[in-house]
């Protein structure tokens, strides 16, 4: 049985973003958008929800995938 934390959910997504970090051309410091010192995946579901949902949503088919692909 799958556990909740390996299900491809937008919490999980949004930690994965988290833990990816802000890429370097998004980043305030270099002509970006995205102010350095917040975490990329929340920052992304609080202030572009649709950019979010669009990128989540072909993330979770990559993973299933995937998952499929392991099977």
């Amino acid at each position: 049985m799958n556990r909740k934390e390996d299900r491809p959910s937008k919490i999980s997504y949004e930690r994965h973003l988290n833990q990816m970090g802000i890429p370097e051309d998004q980043k305030k410091s270099n002509g970006g958008r995205i102010p350095d010192y917040v975490k990329y995946g929340t920052w992304l579901r609080v202030n572009d929800p649709d950019f979010f949902q669009k990128t989540y949503q072909e993330w979770k088919a990559r993973v299933r995938a995937q998952e499929a692909a392991n099977q």
